[in-house]
């Protein structure tokens, strides 16, 4: 029967390095291109939320939010000292798998690449106590809002640009499975 293990790893490079996991302990890790000196992932557990991870497509970047909840006043404290290196930091999100005897299979596999943005750090009163939250956004690509949208090449696009050119005229007739002869016409 095939077994199943593997946990997340999030890496966040910024001044010093977050190395954190989603399992408990602290987890040494080959090297690799990423760390070349190996690094060793600091446990998170359930603390640690992972939201769905999408990739770029057609030019929609995406901006997701890490939640650390539960941590510390300690941890809460080096998260605000910290908090200056965090813009446009590189942030990675990978796989690591284990062997039948819970021991690393190989390296870590990097699925997920983004930049930090913002760093907001919370600590309010709750009826058992105290809540201490880091929240990490972070961002798949550049969304900015005053990047242009992707075009597409119709005529119209095309004559915008240069109200001669004629190369895209008949794109608006091409369909599915449709066949159109190129070059020049013989008489």
């Amino acid at each position: 029967m095939a077994t199943y293990r593997r946990s997340i790893l999030f890496r966040l490079a910024a001044d010093p390095i977050a190395w954190i996991w989603s399992g408990h302990g602290d987890l040494p890790v080959e090297a690799d291109a990423i760390d070349p000196g190996g690094a060793t992932y600091v446990g998170a557990g359930a603390l640690l939320d992972i939201p769905a991870l999408k990739q770029l497509v057609n030019g929609t970047a995406d901006r997701l939010d890490f939640v650390l909840s539960g941590v510390s006043g300690y941890t809460l404290r080096l998260a605000q000292e910290d908090a200056a290196s965090i813009p446009n930091a590189l942030v990675l999100i990978g796989e690591q798998d284990f062997d039948a005897d819970w021991q690393n299979d190989g390296p870590p596999r990097w699925v997920w690449r983004g930049f930090a943005d913002i760093l907001v750090t919370e600590s309010q009163d709750v009826p058992n106590g105290r809540q201490r939250t880091i929240r990490l956004s972070v961002r798949s690509a550049d969304t900015f809002r005053s990047n242009p949208q992707p075009a597409f090449y119709t005529d119209q696009d095309v004559r915008r640009k240069s109200p001669s050119d004629a190369i895209a005229s008949h794109v608006s007739l091409i369909t599915a499975g449709a066949k159109r002869r190129f070059g020049p016409s013989s008489k």
